[in-house]
């Protein structure tokens, strides 16, 4: 699935969100970055629907996202929260199914299909065995790979990801980040993702859009794009690049 903007423009008091033309295609994770307050999150509510544009357009796959009714975003993209503050203490593959409501009639009971797609979405991050266990037991890591599953049993194209990484560890960093890069490589979904570590999003993503002071600056492959006075300029700090081994990495 693609997602398009064209002119989007939205206003939050004295905040002001520009973005001309933005594009991320089917296969790719795409990993929006920038200093805080340049807007990441907010373009990123804006394109999952959950933020009311002022003007412009979103298009997922043609279809103006201003025309989808919430039951029909719902089945196209699946939004994943920093963190979900759960009202109750649900096992983690009924927390899971929770992601199967889109695709259920108004007070249907999810079916024996509806579970399998919970306990598949559960086996792909690597939770299978966590299926019974109490959703407050869960770490903060842990329960972010659970939202994942959660997105996952949506089945939608298109996952968006609100700062996937912050406050883990480097393993469940790591781990993170391997699940986005092979939902976008073998289940051929399109990945966006707000991010604040700069290192991973260079090792990750097939795409960088750069943001600040509520704007793009800079949207490409990691490769073509990334120069040090892109950096510099976008963080308003002297940054180096070093290529070492095949890797970038970015020296502050």
């Amino acid at each position: 699935m693609s997602l398009r903007v064209r002119d989007l423009v939205f206003r939050y008091r004295a905040f002001e969100l520009r973005v001309a033309r933005l594009a991320f295609e089917k296969a790719r994770l795409s990993a929006i970055v920038g200093p805080n307050g340049a807007g990441k999150t907010t373009l990123l509510k804006c394109l999952a629907g959950l933020l009311p544009v002022l003007s412009g357009t979103i298009d997922l796959d043609g279809r103006d996202m201003a025309s989808l009714t919430e039951p029909e975003r719902a089945r196209r993209l699946a939004f994943v929260p920093q963190e979900h503050g759960a009202s109750f203490n649900y096992s983690v593959l009924d927390f899971v199914l929770m992601g199967r409501t889109a695709r259920l009639p108004l007070f249907a009971v999810p079916s024996a299909e509806d579970v399998r797609v919970a306990e598949e979405a559960l086996a792909f991050v690597g939770f299978a065995a966590f299926a019974s266990r109490p959703h407050f037991e869960l770490s903060s890591g842990e329960r972010r790979m659970v939202l994942i599953a959660r997105a996952l049993a949506q089945q939608t194209d298109l996952l968006v990801l609100d700062e996937p990484t912050t406050f883990l560890d480097p393993k469940h960093e790591a781990e993170v980040m391997d699940l986005a890069r092979k939902l976008a490589a073998e289940r051929q979904k399109t990945v966006l993702m707000t991010l604040h570590n700069l290192d991973m999003a260079v090792r990750y993503a097939d795409v960088l859009v750069f943001m600040k002071n509520g704007g793009v600056v800079a949207q490409g492959r990691p490769g073509e794009i990334l120069t040090e006075e892109l950096l510099t300029g976008v963080y308003d700090l002297p940054m180096k690049l070093l290529r070492l081994e095949g890797r970038t990495f970015v020296l502050k």
